[in-house]
């Protein structure tokens, strides 16, 4: 192109991007006019929770054993009236009571919520969750809950009651009790299986009492209590006062109670050559005169940086627990001891247990 067209063109040029500068400035307030709007994207219905202060909550009516299978939520506000609550009952460490959570319309002020049967006792709190809203919930214990494994039945009265031969096992207990009942009336003793040191053995039948007129008056649980009295023909001695003693030696072994608040300590890791062994101790607090079941959840992380810090490396397909105990991986270098025997001992709130955990190259 010559100089003269080239200066011909430039106005033209100039022209064409001063229209296309317009045209965008045109185009830009009219394509956001344009713009989608996605209500549905917005929520205002979960902006909040539909209470804002704490439900109560409490047992249904328990059972002479302590077991209910309701719990009654109270204060409901009308906000959440008519919308449906999942609930979940959970244990001292947190663990749930049943194995799936329960789903239920809040239909008053006060509502029944029907769930797994669980015991009274072992309800350290409840989770309420309405919508995607996990509300506040105040736990309420209830009243006349059995305060034991053995509890006077209608009409009777206690006196001195003490036990004897707990073993550490927890595999064997006997009661001595002073009892008598109403005049006129025959006194009964209520045993709660599922109660330890009871460790809910599952029949009547393996108690021993005395003295030779008293025994166990039908050995087949009922909502897992037994109770103890008069044998027949014998009725006249239980309207009388009397001491009696109950005695069980083959008694199920105590396992792991999450209600329970259990610690454990991790020793120094002690060995020689190519063998080592890691020590810990496991204490638990809420069982002071009965010997509870346990485990521990060993992290033998320690135990294989010993050996590397001598140049090996530990073998943890020879990893062994020191006794009668089951061990089971749980993921990376932690695994899970669990005794398996009557001889390795339950343990109390004055009783702590110590297991090694021990492995080679």
């Amino acid at each position: 192109m010559s100089p003269a067209a080239r200066r011909a063109a430039a106005p033209a040029a100039v022209l064409v991007v001063v229209v296309a500068v317009l045209a965008a400035l045109a185009l830009s307030p009219a394509s956001a006019a344009r713009l989608a709007v996605r209500g549905p994207s917005v929520t205002t219905g979960s902006a909040a929770p539909c209470a804002a202060t704490a439900f109560g909550a409490a047992a249904g009516t328990a059972t002479a054993s302590g077991t209910a299978t309701q719990v009654v939520l109270s204060d409901v506000p009308a906000a959440c009236r008519g919308q449906v609550a999942t609930v979940r009952l959970f244990a001292a460490d947190g663990t749930a009571l049943a194995g799936t959570d329960v789903s239920a319309t809040l239909t008053a002020a006060s509502t029944a919520v029907t769930v797994p049967s669980y015991a009274t006792s072992r309800v350290a709190g409840v989770a309420v969750t309405v919508g995607t809203w996990s509300l506040p919930v105040t736990w309420t214990a209830p009243a006349g809950v059995p305060g034991g494994p053995v509890t006077p039945g209608s009409g009777t009265s206690f006196g001195s009651l003490t036990w004897s031969q707990l073993a550490s096992s927890g595999t064997q207990a006997c009661v001595t009790v002073d009892v008598s009942g109403a005049s006129g009336t025959s006194w009964r003793i209520d045993l709660h299986l599922q109660q330890r040191p009871f460790n809910g053995v599952t029949s009547g039948s393996g108690f021993s009492v005395s003295p030779w007129w008293a025994g166990v008056l039908d050995s087949a649980p009922v909502d897992g209590v037994v109770s103890v009295g008069a044998r027949p023909g014998q009725a006249s001695f239980a309207t009388a006062s009397a001491t009696v003693t109950i005695c069980h030696y083959g008694l199920p072994a105590p396992t792991y109670d999450p209600a329970l608040t259990y610690t454990q300590t991790t020793g120094a890791v002690t060995g020689t050559g190519a063998w080592a062994c890691q020590s810990t101790t496991v204490a638990v607090t809420g069982t002071p005169q009965f010997y509870a079941g346990w485990r521990a959840d060993v992290d033998v992380a320690p135990l294989v940086a010993w050996f590397a810090a001598r140049g090996m490396r530990a073998d943890l397909g020879t990893l062994r627990a020191q006794g009668n105990y089951t061990l089971a991986a749980q993921g990376g270098t932690t695994y899970r001891v669990t005794p398996t025997a009557w001889d390795t001992w339950g343990v109390r709130d004055d009783t702590p247990r110590t297991v090694d955990v021990c492995a080679r190259t």
